[in-house]
């Protein structure tokens, strides 16, 4: 599983007559959220004690539906990967209902936006750790 670049410039406006124009959320987009939330779960568990995270199945195609259970598990994901490694302060998230709200472009930005944060300071963490080289003996000879 491999890091995708969260997209961080979605937009999107209504007209005087209620007509949306601007991004479309997508398999795509569901797939890349999905994969990122579970590449982010597994960095976090080789910095910080383990933990799960909802499991959202195999990729979406374009002719599957996006169902409100399944983007609420997007936005719970999110929590539990925060609360159990930064704790940093990335807004709340909104719980959707079948028939109901769906997810628009401020809330897409906020969680992409909130991913690549994690994964920058999850990565840094990483890759800033310091590795401590054992020694066991004198250089030279023995004891």
């Amino acid at each position: 599983m491999a890091w995708t670049t969260p997209k961080t410039d979605w937009n999107g406006s209504t007209d005087a007559e209620g007509v949306y124009s601007g991004d479309r959320f997508n398999a795509e987009d569901f797939n890349r959220i999905k994969n990122n939330l579970e590449y982010l779960q597994a960095l976090a568990i080789t910095l910080y004690k383990e933990f799960t995270i909802n499991l959202l199945g195999v990729d979406r195609t374009p002719a599957d539906y996006f169902y409100a259970d399944e983007i609420n598990r997007l936005e719970e994901n999110l929590v539990t990967l925060n609360q159990n490694t930064l704790k940093r302060p990335y807004g709340s998230s909104i719980t959707y209902m079948d028939n109901g709200n769906t997810m628009d472009f401020v809330e897409l930005n906020r969680l992409e936006s909130a991913m690549l944060d994690l994964y920058n300071r999850l990565t840094n963490q990483s890759e800033g750790r310091r590795m401590f080289t054992w020694n066991f003996g004198m250089k030279g000879g023995g004891f």
